[in-house]
């Protein structure tokens, strides 16, 4: 397994979950090494500097991608309610391939080398993949929708034709007035 496949854990991830919590809450508030190591040294727990410095680095860099991704699902919300036609999945999905056309425009000629076709083909094939079943999935979707309505719709025109007959003419002389307009507009 690569190193950067592994989870970290240095001294602080090893330390009980509530003075792990104080040292992570400590960092957040911007106190500096001395103070979190004094902290520790007054709770039995003997770091230097150094190690609480590495954990910092590699906590507030976890806590940025938590911001960032937070930020994003954020603007996505904001997007979709601003946008009610719009689906948050579809949304997701123009992000995730914005940020692999990003990532393309970003490399290098030569980096292309490093990367496989195999790696290439496949990822792209993934989320072409993607869009295909998200689209297939809106189109059932929309289809259900139609069917339920057509169903309701038949159920309330026999009902009407039923109890009010001069009604039910009216609305369909109406409906297909509008139709006819329609069409010639």
């Amino acid at each position: 397994m690569s190193r950067t496949n592994r989870r970290a854990c240095g001294k602080i991830d090893k330390l009980p979950a509530d003075l792990k919590d104080t040292v992570d809450q400590m960092l957040v508030s911007g106190q500096t090494y001395r103070e979190i190591v004094a902290y520790l040294s007054e709770n039995g727990e003997k770091l230097s500097q150094a190690a609480v410095s590495r954990y910092a680095s590699r906590f507030l860099a976890n806590a940025q991608q938590l911001r960032i991704a937070q930020e994003n699902f954020r603007m996505i919300l904001t997007e979709t309610e601003r946008y009610p036609e719009l689906d948050p999945a579809e949304a997701i999905l123009r992000m995730a391939s914005q940020k692999v056309f990003d990532a393309i425009a970003k490399l290098d000629e030569g980096q292309f080398d490093d990367v496989s076709a195999d790696d290439l083909l496949r990822q792209a094939t993934a989320l072409a993949r993607a869009v295909a079943y998200k689209r297939k999935t809106d189109i059932d979707v929309k289809s259900d929708k139609q069917i339920a309505l057509e169903e309701n719709q038949s159920l309330l025109y026999e009902t009407i034709k039923k109890s009010n007959p001069r009604l039910y003419n009216e609305l369909m002389e109406e409906i297909t007035k509008l139709k006819k307009q329609a069409k010639e507009a």
